[in-house]
């Protein structure tokens, strides 16, 4: 048996890298909408971030009237999303500032009960980002940074 023979090429391109912009915040709140719709959609059919979730207690679908996970005022399907900016590139989803209806605890106590779970309350994790919409907003993200170093 012959040995196998390696080659190696070098590529080398000149680029200024001042012409580079790395402003992704228009990429970074499509990816924020992207997140949300998706959030929305998986919580109207019952599955959370990694499949179906558990189905609440006959106890609870009788008192609430309804076997709808999250829906008691839709603030954890209808997320909130703040906008990156040219100065602060950064997307924050989030239930909103406001507390549970009739209660002290608020929105964000409210979701991390049911990612976590409690004594009483089944783990439902709800909240996060699917694989699948992880890779395309990666992929919208280097589309934009492989447009910059080309034009660079």
């Amino acid at each position: 048996e012959g040995s196998k023979e390696v080659m190696s090429v070098t590529v080398t391109k000149n680029f200024d890298l001042g012409k580079i912009n790395l402003d992704v915040h228009k990429e970074l709140n499509l990816v924020g909408g992207i997140i949300k719709k998706d959030h929305y959609q998986r919580l109207e059919s019952g599955q959370g971030i990694n499949g179906k979730m558990q189905s609440l207690a006959p106890s609870t679908i009788k008192r609430k009237g309804h076997s709808k996970i999250l829906v008691d005022s839709g603030k954890m399907r209808n997320l909130i999303v703040d906008k990156a900016t040219k100065t602060n590139q950064q997307v924050v989803i989030h239930p909103g500032t406001s507390n549970y209806p009739k209660s002290d605890v608020s929105m964000d106590e409210v979701g991390e009960f049911h990612q976590k779970g409690t004594k009483h309350l089944p783990k439902r994790e709800w909240f996060g980002i699917t694989d699948k919409v992880e890779k395309d907003a990666f992929r919208l993200i280097e589309m934009r940074i492989e447009r910059e170093i080309q034009n660079a």
